[in-house]
């Protein structure tokens, strides 16, 4: 379990590390915090690419040449943005952080899936809260080494001294058939093709869901002037680390399809109340409380990552699991951006219709998921 939380929690702390530092980069390098933003829209891509090349790796030659791969990446570029000279150098490292992050947590998803036999969705459900934990410690550790550079040297290095003695202990589940020894195309054969496309679309709908919130929720809260802002900015990523954990210990008791339909009708629900209150000037006050259900219906995020793994076989389960993970991961670098951009009268608002269309489109994939699944194991 430690083997598994330890390198998963260093690379959100990772990933994250460089959106709190912004403000010094900026005016080191002379450049606006827009045109740093990039470097996590462009962490997104890299992951998206990252996870597929090296999740077929995983299947091919294992889990722990998977993991080894990935914390290596992201732990020693972190380290080497802290050395950029000039903003290009920043993107390029970056890129390759979110390459090595996404790679780590596609792996995780059926090293998880192989290793555990009950509690799958709970564990899934820790590993996944585990990006509002990196939020946090991101947070103190910036403010103790305010200069940037240093920060993302430590942040690099701590990363890696304590990620990879972890790997060592996690038992390997897959034998070196080597790259064409895996039948890739069984992603897109009969059996899985429901699966491939719908999953896409669940994994989309969530990533489109949760990332805008959690990325520009803080920010509206202090254009409407919330009060307590210091309370609601800490109340709400603990809300959504414990959110993350009941969902998956629920998808374990009830099944992972249930509790995706129930949370995805709570995330109906929430979306309406945050349009409603951000457009309506007298409840305005009650918007902070709407985040709360936004940030609990967030966990349909939970456990998707070990349903994935869950629905396809082991020959193929790392590659299928970054597969199905690839267009979220896309819109997931672009969603805040054209979020703000798009609802820039009305922050909130804007949030809320995405949340409406993503949590819809996330009951309607479940539904057919769960209808796509049930075929298989009846025709196996």
């Amino acid at each position: 379990m430690v083997g598994v939380l330890i390198p998963f929690l260093m690379s959100a702390y990772c990933v994250f590390s460089i959106t709190y530092l912004f403000p010094e980069i900026a005016n080191a390098m002379h450049v606006s915090i827009s045109e740093l933003s990039f470097a996590v829209t462009l962490s997104f891509i890299g992951g998206a690419i990252g996870g597929v090349v090296v999740g077929m790796l995983a299947d091919a030659y294992g889990r722990k040449v998977g993991l080894v791969i990935s914390i290596v990446l992201f732990s020693v570029f972190t380290m080497l943005a802290g050395l950029a000279s000039n903003l290009l150098e920043l993107y390029a490292t970056w890129f390759v952080v979110g390459f090595g992050v996404n790679s780590e947590n596609g792996i995780t998803y059926p090293v998880i899936a192989e290793n555990w036999t009950r509690g799958r969705g709970l564990m899934g459900g820790i590993v996944q809260g585990l990006y509002f934990i990196g939020l946090m410690i991101d947070a103190a550790v910036i403010s103790l080494i305010p200069q940037w550079r240093l920060a993302l040297i430590i942040i690099g290095a701590s990363s890696l001294v304590l990620s990879l003695p972890w790997v060592l202990i996690i038992p390997e589940t897959v034998r070196r058939a080597g790259i064409t020894g895996v039948k890739y195309g069984e992603l897109f054969g009969r059996d899985y093709l429901l699966i491939t496309i719908f999953g896409t679309i669940l994994v989309a709908s969530a990533f489109l869901l949760t990332i805008p919130l959690v990325s520009l929720a803080p920010t509206y809260l202090r254009i409407i002037d919330a009060k307590p802002l210091g309370l609601w900015l800490v109340a709400l990523p603990i809300i959504g680390a414990v959110a993350y954990g009941l969902a998956g210990y629920l998808s374990d008791v009830f099944g992972r399809d249930r509790t995706l339909i129930a949370l995805s009708i709570i995330a109906v629900v929430a979306s309406a109340l945050l349009s409603t209150t951000s457009a309506i000037t007298t409840l305005r006050y009650s918007i902070p409380y709407s985040m709360v259900l936004a940030y609990f219906s967030s966990s349909i995020f939970a456990y998707l990552g070990i349903w994935m793994s869950e629905l396809y076989p082991t020959r193929v389960r790392a590659t299928a699991s970054n597969f199905v993970f690839t267009l979220g991961r896309i819109l997931g670098g672009v969603g805040p951006t054209l979020v703000a951009m798009t609802f820039i009268e009305n922050l909130g608002f804007g949030i809320g219709v995405v949340m409406m269309i993503c949590s819809v489109l996330a009951l309607i994939s479940t539904l057919i998921l769960r209808s796509a699944a049930r075929s298989i194991a009846l025709r196996q």
